[in-house]
């Protein structure tokens, strides 16, 4: 019996090490082990899991803007309807807002710890005019705005009403692509200048430069900006009552 025991734990092993490398070996079709975050790079998988093809995904691009900055966009795909680009937020907790509200809230701890945090879809709007910056083309093509959040969260009360907006969790991808697809066809002038420019934004964030360039004009911007809202008690004074009840 042990040895069954033993020879299932290896196969569990073996599966999941060949699982790992064949997400490897699709993600470096499209980017790289080392680019964006844990989250983004299983989002990337997923999709072409999915059947995206890898040519038409494009991770951690660095849109150089009209002001000399840049902006940096964590996800954008291309499809006959347009682009979707996407901003992957990684969270735990309860979180709360709506789209026209310029910070969010964040609960952890049943709402013993309180955190604000900007608004992702106004945010991801930023990186759209970006987007919309680097050719005539792209002013006018339509652009997809899609937050999704992994991790342990839950979003318990958020709202949106815009058409081209969505707000979900990395798990309902297939789900956006869906629903876009449902979009009418966009139309495209030149889909080599797109993908040159997409690929181009790509190319911009493997310069040490310009990634550190664009964190440090991101504290920049930090410095005098409202902090998170905290409404936190210390474990050493907290007092479990179910426990205490019990004994």
């Amino acid at each position: 019996m042990e040895y069954i025991i033993v020879i299932l734990i290896l196969g569990c092993i073996v599966i999941s090490y060949l699982y790992h490398q064949q997400n490897m070996k699709l993600l470096c079709s499209v980017s790289s082990p080392d680019r964006g975050t844990r989250a983004e790079r299983r989002l990337v998988v997923r999709m072409l899991r999915q059947g995206v093809h890898p040519k038409a995904i494009f991770h951690d691009l660095y849109l150089r803007k009209r002001n000399g900055e840049f902006s940096q966009i964590d996800v954008v795909v291309a499809t006959p309807q347009g682009l979707i680009a996407i901003e992957v937020k990684d969270y735990s907790g309860w979180l709360f807002g709506n789209e026209k509200q310029r910070y969010w809230t964040q609960l952890l701890n049943y709402g013993k710890e309180k955190y604000r945090f900007y608004n992702p879809i106004m945010q991801n709007d930023g990186h759209i005019r970006a987007l919309r910056e680097q050719s005539e083309q792209l002013a006018h093509l339509p652009i997809f705005n899609v937050v999704l959040f992994a991790g342990r969260c839950t979003l318990k009360n958020v709202t949106y009403w815009a058409d081209n907006t969505f707000v979900g969790y990395t798990s309902n991808i297939s789900y956006v692509l869906r629903k876009v697809s449902e979009f009418r066809p966009a139309q495209y002038t030149d889909k080599r200048e797109v993908a040159h420019l997409l690929r181009q934004a790509v190319e911009n964030g493997s310069n040490p430069g310009i990634t550190a360039s664009h964190i440090a004009s991101v504290e920049r911007k930090s410095i005098g900006k409202p902090q998170p809202t905290i409404r936190w008690r210390p474990r050493l004074f907290r007092i479990n009552w179910r426990r205490l009840m019990k004994s």
